[in-house]
């Protein structure tokens, strides 16, 4: 949940994602890029925080606004007269940026030229393998509304009822089927997830909705009542902009342990707490900012419970902690990506049955020093082999995609999926803002969208049975505000539009 850019598996998987298999009109130039002098050096100097990009995936433009605020990261905070932006002196960023310059101003210009020098004066268009289609008649859309415009954190379906936090009113609301609001709970704190814990509820206080280093996040256990929710316990405080949690017995001790993604900004970690008693002792998994979402599941299938974990800075990875059965954990990167990329959610799900747990990723947060449409944000499939390896075998282009989520919709055996994006192209395709990929076969989607889905700014999605019928239904919640280079006529809508959408599946 947090704006922010991020880089990919390399021009390979680039050119794939962009369309594959067609003749690069960009290879002359992709080559001399390559057989620059200035290339290893350049390589090794971004290689030290992440990803090596190639220079085409920006436009001049874009890679000029860009590059300076790398420049402090290598201790250059000034050069030919200009002063470079960055977070020195602010809380918690000590040591962030080195005392001298790792680079001459030489070396440094050399990387603005190589960039300016290769990269094309516009990026490539999105190419689609197919065209969306209007209409979702298995849902029926449904809408709440708010006095206030609408900035919705956090989505969470309950049986006969859905939670969603308004950070404009700072307040819990619980509503049921027909979004008659049943309690509402003032929380100061911005809630960004929840879920089931001893006799209520698990959430993650935010502390603060945009990227920040001033930690203000907490850990917060409360009961839920037809009066709303009642704060029991706030277990831990001051931690790292918690993002996400997730709950299950990792040591084997009976005991549900917590798995805490605090994505921080240019400082955070991603930890474990194990319950000791009415205590919790932190264990570290890995001291690096992003962790965005998280997964406790016994992934190599040998008893024990591991850690499958998305991180969505500096270094954009997907990494398993792999579990020896006693809560330690052995570190393994699936797959790293660009900081382009702007890796925003995954999930684990076997989408082509064939008993091995595949990846569907989205990226698409595109909010810092890069906003451009970029061809390759969208809903990736990777699966998965017996050995533990991934490969590509899915993408469908989507601005801005910001989440996906699988499930057997339409009720016909096989997986389908639902997507949310937070930065769509508004002005053209508005219809991005919501994707449903109806399975077909073979990893094959009709992809669809409801008439409605247009109205609103879907930052989150939440999917459950909250009507008890036997299928799948989908909310969705508005978050009006933060960074966009929409029109102020579209800006005004998602003000004025519903703060939650209730998509109800009739397929039973």
């Amino acid at each position: 949940m947090k704006y922010c850019t991020h880089i990919f598996f390399g021009l390979s998987l680039f050119i794939l994602a962009c369309g594959g298999g067609e003749e690069n009109p960009g290879k002359v130039e992709q080559t001399s890029a390559q057989l620059d002098p200035r290339r290893a050096q350049i390589e090794s100097l971004c290689g030290n925080c992440h990803l090596f990009v190639e220079p085409e995936m920006l436009d001049k433009a874009t890679w000029a606004k860009l590059l300076p605020f790398m420049g402090p990261r290598l201790g250059i905070f000034n050069h030919m007269g200009r002063e470079y932006e960055s977070d020195r002196g602010k809380k918690n960023c000590e040591g962030l940026y080195p005392k001298d310059p790792l680079v001459s101003p030489e070396i440094w210009q050399d990387l603005l030229d190589y960039f300016d020098r290769y990269a094309p004066e516009e990026i490539a268009k999105q190419v689609k393998p197919s065209d969306c289609v209007k209409g979702l008649p298995i849902f029926e859309a449904s809408e709440a509304q708010l006095k206030t415009p609408p900035i919705v954190s956090l989505s969470y379906m309950d049986s006969g009822a859905y939670y969603s936090y308004d950070a404009a009113t700072q307040s819990m609301y619980v509503r049921d089927i027909n979004h008659e609001i049943k309690s509402r709970t003032s929380l100061t704190n911005p809630i960004s997830y929840m879920q089931p814990y001893k006799k209520g509820f698990l959430m993650t206080g935010i502390g603060s909705i945009p990227p920040s280093d001033d930690w203000k996040g907490e850990l917060i256990y409360a009961t839920s009542s037809q009066a709303g929710l009642k704060i029991e316990d706030v277990l831990l405080q001051e931690m790292e902009r918690p993002v996400q949690l997730k709950i299950g017995d990792l040591d084997g001790d009976k005991k549900e342990d917590i798995v805490v993604c605090a994505y921080g900004n240019n400082r955070g970690s991603h930890y474990w707490l194990k319950t000791r008693g009415d205590t919790l002792e932190k264990k570290m998994l890995l001291q690096q900012s992003g962790a965005i979402s998280t997964e406790i599941i016994d992934i190599d299938k040998d008893g024990d419970m591991d850690i499958v974990t998305l991180f969505a800075q500096a270094l954009e990875k997907i990494v398993l902690f792999e579990n020896d059965g006693k809560g330690n954990f052995r570190e393994k990167q699936l797959m790293a990506f660009s900081p382009l990329q702007g890796s925003s959610s995954f999930q684990l799900a076997d989408m082509n049955k064939d008993g091995i747990l595949d990846i569907i990723y989205t990226c698409g947060d595109n909010a810092d020093y890069s906003i451009v449409l970029k061809n390759f944000h969208g809903v990736y499939i990777f699966t998965g082999d017996e050995d533990g390896n991934y490969e590509q075998s899915y993408f469908y282009p989507m601005h801005g995609a910001f989440k996906a989520m699988a499930n057997d919709f339409d009720q016909d055996g096989d997986l389908d999926i639902a997507a949310i994006s937070f930065f769509a192209d508004y002005e053209k395709q508005p219809d991005e803002g919501f994707l449903f990929f109806e399975h077909t076969e073979n990893l094959s989607f009709n992809v669809k969208t409801h008439e409605q889905t247009h109205n609103g700014r879907w930052l989150t999605m939440d999917i459950g049975d909250i009507d008890n019928d036997g299928d799948t239904d989908i909310i969705l919640g508005n978050f009006s505000m933060g960074p966009s280079d929409a029109s102020e006529e579209i800006k005004s809508g998602w003000t004025s539009a519903p703060a939650s959408m209730l998509l109800k599946n009739n397929t039973k």
